[in-house]
């Protein structure tokens, strides 16, 4: 049955309808479900997603952002209605795997609903929503090159669900704060590239080693970990974990500026 989801928990309570009905869903079904509001759960969900484990599967990060880059595409030229091309609609996945990861997902949804509703509506509506969408694709594209370093798809792929709950719950606050920190991301890169920035100097190549990877991966599974227990919890090692790498990384750069 068709429902229109307005919140993170809603989603999950039409992906759990879902797998009660047949042995496995596929990904046609599970649009259909979200009713008139697809856009926001088909650019979020995927997202999220790439933000688990399974993001660390070679490929799948890619699968998934273009993915999104299709949906967004459709966002963006104004489409009422999403159209998926077969070999993603009639992607099926069991039931039962579908259902344990609802239910893990749960606590996290929670959160999210508690921090994220209905404020600055008119800032998720055109022209904001189609300039999101716009850079979405953007954020999308770069996704296959960032999957050669463990998790470092994962910072576009946060921002990408940060737009599509932003859409999902009409939170201008959000949209305003996503757009915001991806055009800095954004210009910073392309100055970096144009002016022959510190990653194109003999000075700091090779500056990110193998113990700043290992402390990534380590951070990102505590992190997964704690999602899955859900709350404040999962903010508080988050951020423990981010600011431990950032630190990391500004001595290893401030040590080849040094050298």
């Amino acid at each position: 049955m068709t429902t229109t989801p307005y919140s993170v928990g809603d989603i999950l309570d039409c992906l759990e309808d879902l797998t009660g009905e047949c042995d496995t869903v596929s990904v046609d079904r599970i649009v259909g479900a979200f009713g008139t509001r697809t856009y926001g759960p088909a650019i979020m969900v995927p997202a999220l997603l790439e933000l688990t484990p399974v993001g660390a599967i070679p490929g799948v990060p890619t699968f998934l952002a273009v993915t999104i880059a299709l949906v967004a595409a459709q966002k963006m030229l104004g489409h009422r209605h999403l159209w998926l091309p077969g070999v993603i609609a009639n992607r099926c996945v069991a039931a039962e795997k579908l259902a344990a990861g609802v239910v893990r997902l749960r606590p996290l949804a929670r959160f999210l609903d508690r921090h994220f509703h209905r404020r600055m509506k008119p800032m998720t509506r055109a022209p904001f929503s189609q300039i999101a969408a716009a850079i979405i694709i953007v954020l999308c594209l770069m996704v296959p090159f960032l999957e050669v370093l463990p998790f470092a798809s994962s910072a576009p792929m946060l921002a990408i669900a940060s737009f599509g709950l932003a859409v999902l719950v009409r939170d201008g606050v959000l949209m305003a704060a996503a757009l915001t920190a991806s055009l800095a991301a954004m210009g910073l890169m392309g100055w970096d590239h144009v002016d022959g920035g510190l990653s194109d100097t003999a000075a700091v190549d090779g500056m990110v080693k193998q113990e700043t990877i290992d402390t990534v991966e380590a951070g990102a599974a505590e992190a997964g970990t704690a999602i899955e227990a859900g709350g404040q919890e999962a903010v508080d090692v988050v951020e423990d974990a981010a600011n431990h790498v950032a630190g990391d990384v500004a001595d290893e750069v401030e040590d080849a500026v040094s050298d």
